[in-house]
């Protein structure tokens, strides 16, 4: 098949059934008539987001309501009577948080939430990240009319591959992103193939319709047009454009209507796993997960796995590889090149033509005497850390203050899993992912 014929396909798997349509106008009907009697001026509702713009995916339904307050309202009586509507308007809820909080809830069966957010006249002078959302739905609207089904066909293929969603955990892809490259390249299958040769210094200018590349840029920028200084692709991790990228090179080579179905990762057994960990040099540091959000949690763990990773590169034990995972629990993971040191490093000195240097080389007191090889001084030293684990125990014992504000705590009553200890991990998928091991998907 032909890339026309697999999307002609692929459209009963991403186009939501009359029966969803159904529910979805009850629900809206509902809502509209409690919000009618809750909302009064000078606040008003607006429906905006995927469904709003009818791009909402099958089996995938959430109505996004937002509550817009005048501009002089303080941010306190936003929150408070933002929280109260929604609490009113909707059948059961809880809280959730994004630049304030926000009520989710269900009117029918339906997912519904209730956002405030302030009624400006510009996208220059937003209070929060959620002001601009009735900016976006004002320039898409339009524009997005007639390439709904190319929006959902775009969706679909990066929720297969675990790319879809701009959120810490994910960091992939954003619906609104979603729109505005079918906005800027037309159909799915132009996306598709304009994206097999993006680089990492790629920038798409959505509303000057120009493409070109930046030098020392580190990901792929895409100009709002509704605001040109954000980058509406700033939270898409590097690795999960490159997937994206090949996975369009992928489709061009081989069209298939199984790039738009996700594929259950199924972890190895365990009998499959334990003899990596036995023979590999692997650590978990485990530790009671905060009760935050996750786009709190992740960026913590992100910075703990970073400055670990660095420590026990700079001690020498050569990190071959490092992830974190929250679960009913958190861990970060390292595998490292080296579990045990010799008790003595060698530490470079001056060649014996730099005189200067020499002299300050050799006044040192050492435990061992300075030698020459090849030209230049050597002289031993004693290393801090010999063995990788008391390495990590040494690293967060110091610098757990400085690993994140909601998990540094926990870090220092952590455990350290190694070896064979990680068969009892939570998520064997993903352990078997991070030892490339089975059929996962990288992580």
């Amino acid at each position: 098949m032909n890339a026309e014929e697999v999307v002609r396909q692929a459209l009963p798997l991403v186009v939501p059934t009359d029966d969803e349509r159904k529910k979805a106008r009850e629900a809206e009907k509902e809502l509209r008539k409690r919000l009618d009697g809750t909302v009064k001026s000078p606040l008003e509702y607006r429906f905006l987001g995927s469904y709003a713009r009818d791009t909402w995916l099958k089996n995938n339904l959430e109505i996004d309501v937002f509550i817009l307050f005048p501009e002089d309202v303080p941010k306190e009586e936003l929150e408070s009577t933002g929280l109260e509507i929604g609490k009113a308007v909707v059948d059961e809820y809880e809280l959730r948080y994004a630049a304030h909080p926000y009520v989710h809830g269900r009117v029918r069966g339906v997912e519904v939430d209730i956002v405030p957010c302030y009624r400006l006249k510009s996208p220059k002078k937003i209070k929060s990240a959620v002001d601009r959302t009735p900016f976006h739905h004002e320039w898409l609207k339009g524009r997005i009319k007639g390439k709904e089904n190319e929006v959902r066909l775009l969706k679909s293929f990066l929720r297969a591959a675990g790319i879809y969603g701009a959120e810490y955990r994910i960091r992939g892809f954003s619906g609104y992103l979603c729109e505005l490259l079918v906005v800027f390249y037309g159909t799915f299958i132009e996306v598709i193939k304009n994206a097999a040769n993006w680089t990492r210094d790629t920038v798409i200018d959505i509303g000057r319709k120009k493409i070109y590349r930046k030098k020392e840029l580190e990901c792929l920028l895409v100009i709002d047009p509704v605001d040109e200084r954000r980058n509406v692709a700033a939270n898409l991790k590097l690795d999960n454009l490159a997937r994206f990228v090949v996975l369009c090179r992928a489709f061009i080579d081989s069209p298939s209507v199984d790039f738009f179905v996700a594929r259950e990762s199924k972890a190895p057994s365990i009998e499959a796993i334990l003899p990596e960990l036995e023979r590999r040099v692997v650590y978990a540091v485990e530790f009671e997960k905060p009760d935050i959000v996750e786009d709190n949690l992740y960026p913590q763990l992100e910075r703990a796995c970073r400055k670990l990773h660095e420590f026990l590169n700079r001690n020498g034990f050569m990190p071959l590889r490092s992830s974190f995972f929250a679960g009913k629990k958190c861990y970060l993971l390292f595998e490292v090149g080296v579990k045990e040191h010799s008790p003595l490093s060698r530490q470079i000195g001056p060649p014996f033509e730099d005189k200067e240097h020499i002299k300050n080389f050799l006044r040192k007191k050492r435990k061992y005497a300075v030698f020459l090889e090849n030209g230049r001084f050597w002289a031993y030293r004693e290393r801090k850390f010999t063995v990788a684990k008391e390495a990590i125990e040494y690293c967060i014992r110091e610098e757990y203050t400085s690993m994140g504000k909601n998990i540094g705590e926990n870090m220092l009553r952590s455990k350290i899993l190694e070896g064979v200890e990680l068969v009892y991990f939570e998520d064997l998928a993903f352990l078997a992912s991070f030892l490339a091991i089975g059929d996962g998907n990288a992580t």
